[in-house]
C-alpha cells in the first residue's frame, strides 16, 4: 500500500506542475476523465479500483458535492426489479411525457417524495442481512418493502473496489469556451469497515441515488434508460467512513 501510494503521490505531483490543462471535454465528466488520461489510464467500465488497488475519485475545488462510491442494481425479490420500480412508482419525464422516470435520493433517516404520490427510504434489516427499500404512500402507510441489496453483495464491492481512495482537487476554468483543470491537492483515504458504512447508511449520511431515465430520441426512443443506482456519500462527510492518510498539495 505504501509503495502504491507513494507511486500516486509522485505523478500525482508532475500532475501538478504542468498547471493549467486543457480538458478532454466540456461535461462534468472532464475532471475525473482528463485526471485519468493524464495518468496514462484507460477508461474501463470494470468494478475495479483505477490504479493499482486506489479507487481515485476527483472533485472542484469550489464544491461540496456527493462522491458515488459505488453502483448496486438491487437484488430484489423480482428479476428484473429497476423496471417494476419504475413503472409502478415512476412519474412523467419532463419532456417525453408519456414515459416515466425514477430519478431521486433515498436515505435511512427519513422517507422522501419521490416524484408527488410515494415517499421512499432505505432501512438495514439486520437479521435478514438486507438493505431494503421502503415505500410508502403520502399518508405514510408502508405498501412494499420487496426491493433490496443484501450484504453480501454490497461487502463484496466495497472490499475489491474501496479499501484505499484517493481524493484529488482541482481548479476549473472556462476560456474561449473550453474548459481547463489544475489539479491541487491529492488526500489519500483508508476505509473504516462495513460496519461502519452500515451505519452511516442508518443515519442517513450515506445515500442511495436512483437515475432511472427514458430515452428521448433515436432508436430506442421511449425505452428506459438505467444510469445507474449509486450508494452516495457527501464529500464532507468522507471521513466518517474513510480514516485519512496523507495528504499531499
Amino acid at each position: 500500500n505504501v509503495l502504491t501510494i507513494n507511486d500516486l503521490k509522485e505523478k500525482f505531483l508532475e500532475i501538478k506542475k504542468q498547471k493549467w490543462i486543457k480538458s478532454v471535454n466540456n461535461s462534468t465528466s472532464g475532471i475525473g476523465l482528463t485526471f485519468e488520461k493524464l495518468l496514462g489510464k484507460e477508461r474501463e467500465s470494470f468494478e475495479i479500483p483505477d490504479y493499482n488497488g486506489i479507487e481515485i475519485k476527483t472533485h472542484s475545488s469550489t464544491s461540496d458535492s456527493y462522491i458515488t462510491l459505488f453502483n448496486a442494481t438491487p437484488d430484489g425479490d423480482y428479476l428484473f426489479e429497476i423496471p417494476r420500480l419504475k413503472d409502478n412508482y415512476g412519474y412523467p419525464d419532463k419532456i417525453k411525457r408519456d414515459s416515466l422516470v425514477f430519478m431521486g435520493n433515498v436515505n435511512g433517516k427519513t422517507a422522501e417524495f419521490i416524484g408527488i404520490k410515494y415517499k421512499f427510504k432505505i432501512k438495514n434489516v439486520k437479521k435478514e442481512e438486507k438493505i431494503r427499500l421502503e415505500i410508502y404512500d403520502r399518508n405514510d402507510n408502508l405498501i412494499e418493502n420487496e426491493i433490496s441489496w443484501t450484504f453480501s453483495t454490497l461487502k463484496e464491492k466495497i472490499n475489491r473496489k474501496l479499501q484505499l481512495l484517493a481524493l484529488v482537487t482541482a481548479d476549473k476554468k472556462i476560456q474561449n469556451d473550453k474548459h481547463y483543470y489544475r489539479y491541487t491537492q491529492i488526500d489519500f483515504y483508508q476505509l473504516k469497515d462495513f460496519e461502519t458504512f452500515l451505519d452511516l447508511i442508518e443515519k442517513g449520511k450515506i445515500i442511495v441515488t436512483f437515475s432511472i431515465g427514458v430515452f428521448r430520441t433515436g432508436e430506442k426512443r421511449g425505452q428506459i434508460h438505467n444510469h445507474g443506482t449509486a450508494f452516495r456519500i457527501s464529500e464532507k462527510n468522507l471521513e466518517l467512513l474513510y480514516t485519512k492518510l496523507l495528504q499531499v498539495q
